[in-house]
């Protein structure tokens, strides 16, 4: 497998120009930033929720841990996490857990930590284990700008909550 055919067409449509990473297959976002020699805190890491029978795509450093009641607190909504049989069928083209973090790619509103748009570049998951595609601040800045954006996430560690991920 390679990129999500819903991915590379809409970062066509966006204009946006992408290296791809290739890395050894990997099965979680930490072990995905090792393999690819990328900085945890700059692989965008997506963990879909929902509230009710709609979904949202969380964007994340792979570094960090979503926060569940931050979200409500911003949002005035009450989230969990979407289960991986309810992913089934969101992401067309995208191996089960290798979810881009690009929610509009697939028609899905997107919350995003404001650490990620503060790097220089960000990495993202291609839509399989073994490829990441690396995209310039400038780009990924305009990818998200219909996000909404917060503090939704804290570095991994500390805490045994099922509050987190």
């Amino acid at each position: 497998m390679s990129i999500s055919p819903a991915v590379t067409n809409y970062l066509s449509q966006k204009n946006v120009n992408y290296e791809v990473l290739e890395h050894a297959s990997t099965s979680s976002s930490l072990a995905t930033a090792r393999e690819a020699h990328v900085p945890a805190e700059k692989l965008a890491k997506a963990v879909v929720v929902k509230r009710g029978g709609d979904y949202a795509m969380c964007v994340i450093p792979a570094s960090n841990q979503l926060v569940l009641e931050w979200l409500k607190y911003g949002r005035q909504h009450k989230y969990e996490i979407a289960s991986e049989d309810e992913l089934s069928g969101l992401f067309t083209g995208c191996q089960d857990g290798a979810i881009p973090g690009l929610g509009e790619a697939f028609e899905m509103d997107v919350i995003i930590d404001n650490e990620l748009l503060d790097m220089k570049d960000v990495y993202i998951e291609g839509g399989d284990h073994s490829h990441l595609l690396h995209i310039s601040h400038r780009d990924f800045s305009r990818l998200m700008e219909n996000a909404w954006v917060a503090p939704i996430s804290c570095l991994k560690g500390g805490k045994d909550d099922s509050h987190y991920l």
